[in-house]
């Protein structure tokens, strides 16, 4: 398990902008609720340790039990703990209210405001009950006055601030992950200069949490949409804070939304009020209502959830997060283009129900993916479709294959844009385009045994006519992905004289 922020000396770094490494197929975007945090603001993660910064320590409540307290800290702990390297985190959140303070520094003393309001530095009521205290410290032979800022939130390390010269404290404390000092008014009147050291003892209080709505979500999931670098998608708490037609419509706003970009997999969980298989399986079924193939090709299903250690014993929470991290492991052990499936799942103890074989088959039948407890290896990931029924959009192997190759063409022909419209052009495209799909076969993600079996780019006259717009290329790709192996048959035949044999169909 991920080690908790501890006393001492810690290195941070400032994260990478959007779009640093739009090629990777194993980073993450989670939407979901969070103790505190930006609302709505992607933020990069690279650790467990930058979630815990960024948005506070994973709530003590069992959201498989009380249905409140936030899941998706747990989803993302067992995306890093199962080899995910990086995600973007968006914390979802209702009109929630901020908890604030008013600090009045009184006259004299060379305060930049006479009036400062102290504000949590995100809404929700994870801030009540903090306390901030300042001290100042008039000026000397060392310098000017100086102030000092302790800031304490319950379950939480505690935050010092030493020194800061009064002119620069708003500026200063913008680094804080807990408060904003924001001025009220005018500088105070001169006065006599005072003491040489006051302090002040401040309590944060009117933070409020609401629950996501479905414009929340919806905003959300445009704002992940934005981003180049995110291949999975994961709304781990989606199914408790929505429900019904409202929790569907959802979905399908996440699926219109990623579908055009052809680079990208959403894992949802079944909702976990839908506790028997019945309901998974008619759960599933609104889903697939549609049948638009290329829309459900978008999305899997893992189903049922996980129980996972926590501070005050294991917890339910659903297993999206877990498996987003197992397919990050086996995208850089393998490659995109294997099934993420058969993998053993880290930091989970067991399951948060045990399915009959019957009903694992009808979850399977219904296009939900397993997660399955094997005698001795424990807890894996079985099964690797998407909802979609067309065997062209069926396997996960091959969407996020897909996903590989639109990003790595992206990359290739951007440069190429505004470009004059010529043979040379076409020649240029046509070798960077093939050299990428040469290098999915020589990785075994493609089928056929020789590379013009494999894959065909066409880009001549044929789909460019001379009468065609000159500033629109066209270029036809057509590539056959290897199919995975999902069932192996034998066959036992038992005769007299030869034995018992077995024979692979």
């Amino acid at each position: 398990m991920a080690g908790e922020a501890l006393p001492g000396v810690s290195l941070t770094s400032a994260p990478r902008g959007a779009g640093a490494e739009p090629l990777r197929t194993d980073v993450a975007a989670f939407l979901g609720r969070f103790r505190r945090g930006p609302v709505g603001v992607p933020v990069r993660v690279d650790s467990w340790n930058d979630v815990v910064a960024a948005f506070g320590p994973p709530p003590d409540g069992d959201p498989g039990r009380d249905g409140v307290a936030p899941a998706t800290p747990y989803a993302l702990r067992g995306f890093f703990e199962n080899g995910g390297r990086t995600a973007w985190v968006l914390r979802v959140s209702g009109p929630a209210a901020t908890a604030r303070a008013r600090w009045t520094a009184g006259p004299g003393g060379g305060f930049p405001a006479a009036r400062h309001e102290v504000v949590a530095a995100s809404p929700g009521t994870w801030a009540n009950g903090g306390r901030v205290t300042v001290r100042y410290q008039a000026s000397t032979v060392a310098g000017p006055p100086t102030l000092s800022v302790r800031v304490t939130v319950p379950g939480e390390p505690p935050e010092i601030f030493p020194g800061l010269p009064l002119p620069e404290l708003a500026d200063r404390l913008a680094a804080s992950r807990y408060v904003r000092f924001l001025p009220d008014g005018p500088p105070p009147p001169a006065g006599s200069p005072g003491p040489i050291s006051r302090s002040w003892d401040m309590a944060l209080a009117g933070g409020t949490d609401a629950p996501p709505t479905r414009a929340a979500y919806e905003d959300a999931v445009t704002a992940q949409a934005d981003l180049s670098e995110p291949a999975l998608v994961a709304l781990p708490d989606l199914g408790t804070d929505l429900a019904g037609d409202t929790h569907a419509e959802v979905v399908r706003h996440l699926l219109r939304t990623v579908a055009p970009l052809h680079d990208r997999l959403a894992v949802l969980d079944v909702p976990p009020a839908l506790r028997s298989a019945d309901d998974a399986v008619a759960w599933a079924g609104t889903l697939t209502a549609s049948g638009d193939a290329p829309l459900l090709g978008c999305a899997a299903v893992y189903h049922p959830g996980l129980r996972v250690p926590g501070r005050t014993g294991p917890r339910t929470v659903p297993a999206s997060g877990h498996v987003l991290g197992v397919i990050a492991r086996l995208d850089a052990e393998r490659g995109a283009h294997h099934t993420p499936a058969n993998a053993v799942i880290l930091e989970a103890v067991d399951l948060a129900a045990e399915l009959p074989g019957p009903q694992q088959a009808r979850l399977f039948d219904a296009g939900i993916d397993l997660v399955r407890c094997t005698r001795g290896r424990g807890l894996v990931v079985w099964g690797g479709r998407t909802l979609s029924p067309d065997p062209r959009h069926r396997h996960i192997a091959h969407r996020r294959l897909t996903h590989l190759l639109v990003r790595a063409i992206r990359r290739t022909a951007g440069p190429l844009v505004f470009d004059v419209n010529s043979p040379e052009l076409r020649l240029t495209l046509v070798r960077a385009i093939t050299s990428v799909l040469l290098s999915a076969f020589r990785a075994g993600a493609l089928a056929g045994a020789r590379p013009e079996q494999a894959f065909r780019v066409v880009c001549d006259d044929s789909n460019n006519p001379p009468g065609q717009d000159p500033g629109q290329l066209v270029c036809e790709i057509e590539f056959a992905p290897a199919a995975p192996v999902e069932f192996i048959r034998l066959r036992l035949v038992l005769g007299q004289d030869r034995g018992l044999e077995v024979i692979e169909a």
